[in-house]
């Protein structure tokens, strides 16, 4: 009888030692109820007028760097679709797949990997969804549109110990040459 208590008892710790786990897992790898949701954090700053001389478009920040005092970015442009222009293309590019939507709502296309330099204006705004705040996995949640300074940007940039923030595309707007705006695209 002691032998079978003893074996209970540990199936029992095993058994919560696996949930218990399941739902860490859970908890950092499965996106928030509201990502599907928010793909497109940059809509409501999008619908505002253009400012003059201005463009908005996505790209892959490959890399930032300090030259000769002005901070300046890496860009891989990329086309960014949504919704149904994203299941659109997804289809036109993607007849075989066996799904009739875009993953997620949401389609990037990167046919050209040129990269390009444009320097960042140095009261550029940025705003953010998701970095680590504290250097710890639970630090490291989804807050929309959360301004950082550029200095924080460039700061957690670089450190990818927790959050690689070179996955995220980044929806830039440009104005006389130079990036007045960076929004972190959340892709689930």
């Amino acid at each position: 009888m002691k032998n079978a208590a003893k074996k209970w008892r540990l199936q029992m710790i095993g058994a919560a030692a696996a949930l218990l786990g399941i739902i860490v897992l859970a908890t950092y790898l499965l996106p928030p109820a509201n990502a599907e949701q928010r793909t497109n954090v940059q809509s409501p700053s999008a619908n505002k007028a253009q400012l003059a001389n201005s463009e908005v478009y996505t790209a892959y920040i490959e890399g930032i760097r300090v030259e000769d005092g002005k901070l300046m970015l890496t860009v891989d442009k990329v086309g960014w679709y949504q919704g149904e222009e994203a299941n659109t293309v997804f289809k036109q590019r993607n007849p075989d797949a066996g799904i009739d939507e875009a993953p997620d709502g949401y389609y990037i296309v990167n046919d050209n990997k040129e990269q390009e330099q444009v320097e960042v204006k140095a009261d550029a705004k940025v705003l953010m969804q998701l970095y680590d705040h504290d250097g710890t996995m639970q630090g490291a949640e989804i807050q929309w549109n959360e301004p950082v300074s550029l200095s924080k940007f460039e700061s957690l940039y670089g450190d990818t110990r927790i959050v690689d923030l070179s996955v995220f595309p980044y929806h830039l707007t440009v104005q006389d040459g130079k990036v007045i705006q960076i929004v972190q695209q959340y892709i689930p």
